[in-house]
């Protein structure tokens, strides 16, 4: 019995190790590069006062950055997957006592990112954007 305890204890840091090993990759892929956002509120959002704004996402050292937080966040990190030939999807989030929580998830084309975000203020209203936006050199 305590030989496949073991074995199996083994088999699971392998496990854990070959993931993270994998990961480290996959976020590098982003890593250094920033982008330049038109960030557009849904119909619910509008109605409750949400207006369009612009924001730059910087993804370094495995975090993603925004330039101006809209719900008051630092850096967050992310993880990325591969979507696609030449595409990479990523996802961000976080959770604040004071503003809620807030979900970035988008897609890399190329040097094109589309995605939404996701906000969840602490009294339970979701607001919910999409985006757009470019690489910058």
């Amino acid at each position: 019995m305590k030989k496949h305890v073991g074995s199996a204890a083994v088999l699971i840091a392998l496990a854990f190790l070959s993931t993270a090993a994998f990961a480290g990759p996959q976020v590098a892929v982003l890593d250094g590069t920033s982008w330049k956002l038109d960030v557009e509120p849904d119909a619910m959002a509008k109605n409750a006062g949400e207006k369009q704004f612009k924001e730059t996402l910087t993804f370094a050292d495995g975090n993603l950055s925004l330039s101006a937080p809209k719900v008051g966040f630092e850096a967050l990190p992310y993880s990325v997957t591969k979507s696609g030939e030449k595409n990479f999807t990523f996802k961000a989030e976080r959770l604040s006592e004071g503003e809620g929580g807030s979900v970035w998830t988008g897609t890399v084309h190329g040097n094109e990112l589309d995605g939404k975000l996701i906000l969840t203020k602490n009294q339970g209203t979701v607001l919910t954007f999409t985006f757009k936006g470019t690489k910058l050199d």
